[in-house]
Parts: structure tokens; sequence; C-alpha cells
């Protein structure tokens, strides 16, 4: 009888940080530090004080040496992270409720510290507000710091863990993210954090995978065999021979030497085996290891999300701190492009400190440009910080979420007070720069010759599209099946917004999940389709694989894969044609 903590298991999460990792788990369980009550006598009171005094300093200590290794390995919007832990653990006022509460109490400092803590992060766990339930991990991170800090609590040494190591827990914070990787971790499978967590964000600028499943931590045996998909939000547990031969042959094509093998690539932008140039570039989020490779091959940057501006400090960045980062952004990629796409937030991320509302359906709702609408001097404000890092006339800047012309017209009209502000004080500015629009949602593909008419360049976001045509959440474990890229309706949609592109001569991109799956690289090169944007990971498999495909053949292919009725078809003539392709 085969133990149950031996049996093959296939987890299905949600992708949190892309590439595949295999190793043995290691799982940490989650736990508050337990901090006895002790009464403290008058005459010790204030030797009680200045133990508290000198464990939030050593905290600060340690913490400013992680956000400058942080700074020097991945770059300061990650070291910011840092900054806010920074202000929480020396935060005036809260130190001086502890401290008026240990002589009041006469209670030692650990227990009036940590029981104040948890008065100030247990209303916050049962918000609303993402951004407020990810305080508390920050808050958390600190008490804990401080708690051992105060004596009692020996922090232990480090140690490095076994080979391929991958962690099992509830949560990380972002110091566990870089004190595990130094510690040779190489993935991790959580119970908790989303995509857009400071976890998250770091995870995936040090290209670690990472997959969150809920409540995980209890589900997974300790030492065990273990495969992390974190491209296709997958955990296998106890994998059998199959699959790890299977997985090892993929981590091959795409896992960790991600940068090696983009160094290996001698053609920039590729070439189809007729001569046809498909353009090749990446989405980024944040700096990281991967960007120097790729201004260095000249890859340009297809779509960086600047959300993260937002996400990592207590507000929206003001127009000096957004255009240093900008600039930067500009300079390392002084040879290539970069299109930057203006803040792409839904309802569901915003605090209760900006005075939004709260939505039962974000995905529906107040999200993408018609918040940036809303709030326009906030879109203005970083629109002015583009244009003003814009100098060097590689930046260009790209509108999510269009539904229809009056919303790009109410966008334009913005964009051209920015433009009148600089004017106005003398500043220089690209002002050609060029603009344009992420078609995401089934109206903006209907309208697509009119929208296009009206920009410089198209970008087609085939997640969101898939997930608004198909009505179905992406991320919704029970609806997963029904969402499908290669579903005909998608597909048509797509053909539209190339074919009003094409017409009116207008430079356009893939730039979703799509974009970097090889059974649709023949598919979108067939359509006319002549740059696609994507996860670096997935850049040399492509680049290779452009150079097998003839444009004249795959335009036949085209035609007949969009004739099918079914997702099915699609994918099974798809397969067909790779599998020729690939004996080639």
């Amino acid at each position: 009888m085969v133990n149950m903590y031996q049996k093959r298991k296939v987890v299905k999460g949600v992708p949190i940080s892309f590439g595949i990792v295999m190793g043995r788990t290691r799982v940490i369980l989650p736990g508050d530090i337990k901090v006895a009550e002790v009464a403290i006598a008058t005459s010790s009171l204030d030797n009680e004080i200045q133990r508290l005094d000198k464990a939030v300093a050593k905290t600060i200590e340690e913490l400013r040496l992680i956000r400058d290794s942080a700074d020097k390995k991945i770059g300061g919007p990650v070291a910011k992270i840092f900054d806010a832990q920074l202000l929480i653990a020396g935060d005036y006022e809260f130190l001086k409720q502890v401290k008026e509460q240990i002589i009041a109490e006469k209670r030692n400092a650990g227990f009036i510290y940590n029981s104040l803590v948890k008065k100030t992060t247990n209303p916050l766990k049962k918000s609303d507000d993402a951004y407020m339930r990810q305080t508390v991990q920050d808050i958390e991170a600190v008490a804990n710091k401080v708690l051992s800090n105060l004596g009692g609590y020996h922090k232990k040494p480090e140690v490095k863990f076994p080979a391929d190591t991958i962690l099992v827990g509830k949560s990380f914070t972002p110091g566990e993210i870089l004190s595990y990787r130094r510690r040779k971790v190489t993935g991790f499978l959580i119970g908790e954090g989303g995509r857009n967590s400071h976890m998250a964000l770091i995870a995936r600028s040090l290209l670690i995978p990472v997959v969150t499943s809920e409540k995980i931590w209890t589900r997974v045996p300790n030492n065990c065999r273990i495969i992390i998909d974190g491209t296709n939000g997958i955990a296998i547990i106890n994998p059998t021979d199959k699959d790890w031969t299977e997985y090892q042959r993929r981590r091959r094509r795409q896992g960790p030497a991600t940068i090696s093998r983009i160094k290996k690539l001698t053609q920039i932008p590729p070439q189809t085996a007729d001569g046809e140039e498909i353009n090749v570039a990446a989405n980024l989020e944040l700096p990281g290891p991967v960007d120097d490779i790729l201004s260095w091959k000249n890859i340009p940057v297809g779509l960086y999300r600047t959300e993260f501006l937002y996400l990592e400090g207590d507000d929206f960045p003001d127009e000096k701190s957004q255009y240093e980062y900008y600039r930067g952004i500009a300079e390392r990629f002084a040879r290539s492009e970069v299109v930057l796409r203006t803040f792409d937030l839904g309802s569901d991320k915003f605090r209760d400190n900006d005075d939004t509302i709260k939505e039962d359906n974000p995905a529906l709702g107040w999200r993408g440009i018609r918040s940036m609408l809303d709030m326009s001097e906030v879109f203005k404000t970083q629109i002015r910080a583009i244009l003003r890092a814009s100098v060097n006339r590689n930046l260009k800047i790209l509108l999510p979420m269009i539904s229809d012309v009056t919303e790009l017209e109410k966008a334009k009209k913005l964009i051209h007070q920015a433009m009148l502000d600089l004017r106005r004080r003398n500043v220089p500015f690209d002002s050609q720069i060029k603009i344009g629009i992420m078609i995401e949602v089934p109206s903006a593909a209907l309208t697509a010759e009119q929208l296009v008419q009206k920009v410089d360049f198209i970008s087609i976001g085939t997640n969101d599209l898939t997930q608004y045509t198909m009505s179905t959440d992406r991320n919704n474990f029970r609806v997963a099946n029904l969402y499908n890229s290669y579903h005909p309706s998608v597909l048509q949609l797509i053909k539209m917004t190339v074919e009003a592109s094409m017409k009116y001569n207008k430079p356009v991109s893939v730039c979703g999940e799509m974009a970097g799956d090889k059974l649709a690289l023949p598919l979108f090169i067939g359509m006319g389709v002549k740059s696609l944007s994507m996860n670096p990971t997935k850049i040399t498999d492509i680049c290779r694989l452009i150079k097998k495909i003839d444009s004249n053949l795959v335009y036949h292919l085209a035609v007949s894969v969009l004739s099918s009725q079914t997702a099915v078809s699609v994918t099974r003539k798809l397969q067909s044609f790779m599998t020729a392709l690939e004996k080639k």
C-alpha cells in the first residue's frame, strides 16, 4: 500500500514568478513569536526601555544592510520596500506608546511591544484593501526582528540549505526571499501572496519561480521530491520519473540559464527562413538581473509595467521620483526602445486612503485607463515624468484597457495638457513621442479600425482579451477549463486588430502570454504580426523557432486555423504543424 505522502499529486495554483525548478521540499510552518508576560520592578523600567531602544536600533541597522544589498543586486524600487520597513521600525509615535505602556503597566518590553503590534495588525488583516493587508506583512516582519533582538530569542546562524531546496510555507517576507536566495533556495510554494505583493515582485526580479495555492503548507510533506512550474502555476508533489525527465527537458530549454541563453543569440531581431524580420521584445515590471543582457543584445522592452511604483510605496509617487526611475530605464536601454505602460490598477488594488470604492467584480470595474481618467492629476504627473525622461527618444507611452474612441481622446487630451505644462516650464522632452493603446477588451478589437487611426502603435494583450471574450476569470480555478486563448472567438478578434493595423500601416505587437507560446508563433506570423513581447525566459526558444518558419507557408496555416470552429480544432492544427516543423 502506497503511503499518502508518497503519492503523486498535481496542485494547480496561481503563477507568481516564472520559471521551472526541481528539488526537495523544506516546509516552514507559520507561527508567531510567543512572548511571556513578565512584571518589571519600578527601579528596572529605565533599563527595560533601554533594551527596547537597543533592539530597535539593531533592527534598523539590519534593515539598512538588507536595503543596501537589495539596491545593489536589484535596484532602487525594490530597495524602497525596505525603506518602508525602516519607517515602521523607527515609528516614533508607536515606540512612544510602547514606552508609556511599559511604564504604566510595569511589564516587559517584548510583551508590550508584541501586544501593541497585534492590536495594530488585527484590524488591518480584515481589510478589503490589498495594500493594507500587504502592510501587515511588513509590520510583522519588522516586529519579529525587534522581538528577536530584545533578548531571549537568539538568532540562529544562517546555514545553506541542501542544493535544489524548495521552500513551502504560508508566506515569506521580502527580506526572507533575499535571505533564502542567499542560502541557495531555488523556488517557493506558498499559501498566501498575490502577484502584486512585495514578495512576488522581488521573486520575479530575481528570476525565482513561485506558485501560490491556498493552505498548501498543510498538504505537502517535508523532504519530498517536487517540481515547481512557475510559468503555468503548477506544483507536482512526488513526481514520477517520467515527470522528472520531462521537466528536466523543459528546464534546460527555459530554466535558470535565461541570461546565458539570451547571450548566445546570434541574430537580433531574428529572421524567418525566408528573410522576414520578427521583432522580439521583453515584458518587464521592475529592474532585475536580466536587464543588462537585454540591453547588451539590443532587445527592446515591449511592455514595462509601471504599477510597481505605486504598489511599493504608500501613495502615488511624485513627478521627480518617477522621472528619475523612467530616466534610469531609458538610459539602461539607450540603444533600443522601451514601451512604458501607464498605471494599470484595478479597484481591488487601491488603498482605503485613496478614497476609492470597492467592487464585487473589479475585473469589470474601475481599472486601467478608466481609473486614470478619473484621477487626471495622477495621470498627468506620470505622463510628465515619462515625457521628461524621453529626451533620448527611445520611450513610448502605452495606454491600458482602452475600450472606445472616447476614452482614447480623453487620454490624449490629458497627454497634450502635460506636454503644454512642460513647454511652459521650458522642460525638454520628445515632442514626437509615440502613443499606443492595448487592445484587451472585445469592444476595442471590434472598433480597431477607428482606434488604430488615432494612435501610433497597437499592443494586443491576449490575457485579458481571452478573459473578457470568454467571460472567464483567468485566476478562478472553477472555470479555468473555459479560459482558452485558442478559442476561435479570441483569434478572430486578434485577426481583426492585426488587419486594421496593417490597413493603416501601424505597428502591431502581441504582448500577452500567447506571445511566448511556441504553438501560437506560426499563427501570429501567418496573420502578419511582426512584433512579439514576452517574458524574458521565453525569448531564446521563440527566436530559434522563428528561424525555422517560412512566412509564406504559415500564411496558409493561418487561413486554415482561423476557419476552425472549436479550440480543439485550432490546437490540433497548430500541433500538427509544429510536429512537422520540429522534424526539420
